[in-house]
């Protein structure tokens, strides 16, 4: 099983890597952490993230793939409920004191993008390229449409704007890293993973290393999990409750 995850997940990496330019891959080799900052120095634009996020998601509606109506139907439906499956139905209060983490907004957007990846890596090999794009493209758009939603709603109650370009730069840079970082992570050891844990669950703070195991260890017990189940009762179905696959 662990082979078959590690093949899906280097013909990932290997297509993420196949879009740069001949003068790209002349040019120094960039980390994560350079990538992260080219996108945080970006320009501002002018236009409102709601407003953005709209226009986004109405793009990716229409815009022609040359997939099949109703597979886009079934594609569209499935990427909306995967991501409130990702967001809502996994324990938070359980997951904030296993991994040591505060009862704070950022904790939830931190194990929402977890979950999310998580789903994503399971889904990647199951679909030709067109297909599986529209999937995730429409997963992240509903993700980024719900942050919008649930800040707003906090601002209020707060009384304080936390919709700044400032922060919702500093959440896309933190969902790049976490999608880049876990993918690297997993191809290799535990070390590695907590590694990468470490600097996108906790940002690089001091944790109790049983906290951080027991993150990695949800990682990779909710991926073997996750390879246990159905394709198509996947997109059908969703994911109604997230279980883990323990060890012999």
């Amino acid at each position: 099983m662990l082979s078959t995850i590690n093949r899906t997940i280097c013909r990932r990496v290997s297509s993420s890597f196949a879009v740069f330019s001949n003068e790209e891959i002349r040019s120094p080799k960039r980390t994560i952490e350079d990538l992260t900052q080219e996108m945080l120095q970006a320009p501002v634009s002018r236009v409102p993230p709601t407003v953005q996020r709209i226009m986004s998601s109405l793009k990716l509606k229409f815009k022609p793939d040359g997939l099949d109506g109703s597979v886009k139907s079934i594609l569209d439906r499935a990427s909306a409920q995967l991501y409130y499956n990702c967001a809502d139905n996994f324990d938070f209060p359980k997951l904030c004191d296993a991994f040591g983490l505060g009862d704070f907004m950022s904790s939830w957007y931190k194990l929402t993008l977890m979950h999310t990846w998580m789903v994503l890596l399971r889904l990647h090999g199951e679909f030709d390229g067109k297909a599986y794009m529209r999937l995730q493209r429409g997963l992240l758009s509903t993700m980024w449409l719900d942050i919008d939603h649930r800040l707003s709603i906090v601002s209020k109650e707060l009384g304080q704007v936390l919709t700044s370009e400032n922060d919702m730069k500093h959440m896309h840079g933190l969902h790049l890293q976490t999608f880049f970082e876990y993918d690297e992570g997993f191809l290799h050891d535990d070390r590695v993973l907590a590694g990468a844990v470490w600097r996108c669950l906790y940002l690089n703070r001091p944790v109790d290393p049983v906290q951080l195991l027991r993150a990695v260890t949800y990682i990779r017990s909710t991926v073997a999990w996750l390879e246990t189940c159905d394709t198509n009762a996947i997109l059908v179905d969703g994911i109604p409750e997230w279980k883990q696959l323990r060890p012999q």
